[in-house]
């Protein structure tokens, strides 16, 4: 499927071509991924003193809105031609997130112009198999990231 080449790189590795693996929706025109991806981190607190005596709390006259890390789940489909090839594939990817490159994994998508710098936080439970058998394997599963210094 030469339309899902070239779409999103992780440290410069294209992972259509390399495992098989691409971002995949949950429905025909779904748009989860893309929420996940530029969905908004939540602001930090602002450091305040409460005083009892007083109404209200005390702040700077000058605040700073900062951003907390965010956590972005998005999920992944690998494309494989058997079963064996699948699981193969699906093992790969997996060992390549965890690893990244010194731990990081820079999210490129071509596309859309962006880059996102993730780590691997974690692979939740539950995978759905889209096809299964012995002409090929497609199965969608969650994956998720931490982006410790916001791009949103």
């Amino acid at each position: 499927m030469e339309i899902l080449e070239g779409l999103l790189y992780i440290n410069d590795i294209d992972v259509y071509e390399e495992y098989g693996a691409f971002l995949a929706e949950k429905t025909k025109n779904g748009h989860e991924n893309y929420d996940a991806l530029f969905s908004s981190a939540g602001t930090k607190e602002q450091i305040a003193v409460d005083i009892r005596e007083r109404d209200g709390e005390r702040l700077p006259d000058e605040l700073t809105v900062t951003f907390k890390p965010r956590d972005v789940t998005l999920y992944f489909a690998i494309k494989a031609v058997s079963r064996a090839d699948f699981l193969r594939k699906r093992s790969a990817f997996r060992e390549f997130l965890r690893k990244g490159y010194k731990g990081w994994l820079l999210f490129r998508l071509p596309e859309i112009e962006t880059t996102f710098r993730f780590y691997l936080k974690d692979f939740p439970s539950g995978w759905e198999q889209l096809a299964y058998s012995d002409d090929g394997s497609l199965a969608r599963f969650p994956v998720m990231f931490r982006e410790p210094q916001p791009a949103f």
